[in-house]
């Protein structure tokens, strides 16, 4: 009996020890609990990513979110996308390749396909163009106005027109991203080393950008204004070939010869201004509005001067024996006049003046209601213009090149 008693006192003192453990146990792990929820609540310093960095990365989050392969690129801050034009940043991404007017990229081919293949947006809407074709001409699109570009190489239900190489969606700023006021402003200046081959040109030139991101009533309301102006001058000198016909040289026929040349010396004066508004009101988490605003004149002037001289071309028998251009003292190498002496040469001065102004209006007002878990209505109106006026002219001079006996 006493050995009995012993046992079940000693059940009751582990039961009674082993209660006061749990107990112990479970305030321990409830002051650790509240422990935990204290360190949390501590603000920790934040860490900010600006300037190409921040670009970057705002361009691979773009990619990784997207349902659909897509090439991007994204302004390390307002109104520092590189480049002179839009076209010079994308012609930077994979599989897009920029074709250039006298020095100048202009058109984007996406994936070896003609810019006539594919499609361009601003802010999701199909734009029109001042080229020959359905193809946007980019450098009317100041890359200092443009936040991100995103590139679509595939289709998408989201795209309003697409194309079939791929689809080029421009975008500009929308100020409710930004957490403050922002104010930009850039000024840049450049020089040609060929300086000015004509009279009357210049080869210095400048780009001034400015911009300026803000929000009032409370983040609800944010306005974006934007300018770009750039005055581009570009000098060239070429020379070029007419071919080389064949001929009777030193008593050998089908000689290849020159057939005559051309010298060229082009100025050109580059004038582009362009100018950028953003309204975006976003009341209650169930509407929000934007309103784009976007209009560029992009004016050109080509001054060519030429000097041609017909060789091999410029001298025919007129039926008391040939005139204008006569060879003499020529040597022939592997069947090519390597040199010689051209007599009775007649050249003709050319002059050209081109002259082009290209004006692009583009405007878009988009409305979003969030009607419940699983409806949005998204209403969207746009408009674009485009407007080009262009003038050709050619004048030539010279002397007939049968001279007295013509």
């Amino acid at each position: 009996m006493v050995k009995l008693k012993r046992n079940l006192l000693s059940v009751a003192l582990m039961s009674a020890m082993t209660l006061s453990a749990t107990g112990a146990f479970a305030q321990s792990v409830e002051e650790t609990k509240e422990e935990k929820d204290k360190k949390e609540a501590v603000e920790l310093e934040t860490v900010t990513v600006t300037g190409i960095r921040r670009g970057i990365e705002n361009a691979i989050e773009t990619k990784r979110e997207s349902t659909s392969i897509v090439e991007t690129i994204s302004a390390e801050d307002i109104g520092k996308l590189p480049d002179i034009s839009i076209a010079e940043s994308l012609a930077r991404l994979p599989g897009l390749t920029a074709q250039r007017v006298a020095g100048r990229a202009t058109n984007i081919n996406i994936r070896g396909l003609p810019d006539s293949f594919g499609t361009t947006l601003l802010n999701g809407r199909e734009q029109v163009s001042t080229g020959d074709n359905r193809g946007v001409e980019f450098d009317q699109y100041p890359s200092e106005l443009i936040g991100a570009v995103v590139v679509h190489k595939t289709t998408s239900a989201s795209l309003i027109g697409q194309g079939l190489s791929g689809t080029v969606d421009l975008q500009t700023v929308r100020p409710l991203a930004f957490g403050e006021r922002v104010v930009s402003v850039n000024v840049r200046g450049e020089h040609n080393s060929l300086g000015p081959v004509n009279p009357g040109m210049t080869a210095y030139g400048s780009r001034i950008s400015a911009s300026y991101v803000d929000q009032f009533m409370d983040g609800r309301l944010g306005v974006a204004l934007g300018f770009a102006r750039l005055d581009s001058p570009g000098q060239s000198n070429r020379w070029e070939s007419w071919g080389y016909p064949t001929g009777t040289v030193n008593g050998q026929d089908d000689i290849f010869l020159p057939g005559g040349t051309k010298s060229i010396a082009s100025s050109t004066e580059n004038v582009r201004n362009g100018y950028m508004a953003v309204v975006e009101f976003k009341p209650n988490d169930n509407w929000s509005s934007v309103l784009d605003l976007y209009y560029s004149k992009f004016e050109r002037e080509e001054t060519s001067r030429f000097i041609e001289v017909g060789l091999g071309w410029g001298g025919f028998d007129n039926g008391s024996g040939y005139a204008g251009a006569q060879l003499s003292n020529a040597v022939v190498q592997n069947g090519v006049v390597v040199s010689g002496t051209y007599s009775g040469v007649k050249p003709v001065v050319r002059n050209d003046l081109n002259t082009r102004s290209d004006d692009i209006t583009a405007f878009g007002w988009n409305n979003k209601f969030n009607l419940g878990e699983a409806w949005v209505l998204d209403t969207d109106i746009s408009y674009s213009k485009a407007d080009r006026k262009e003038m050709i002219l050619e004048t030539y001079s010279g002397t007939s090149r049968l001279g007295a006996t013509g």
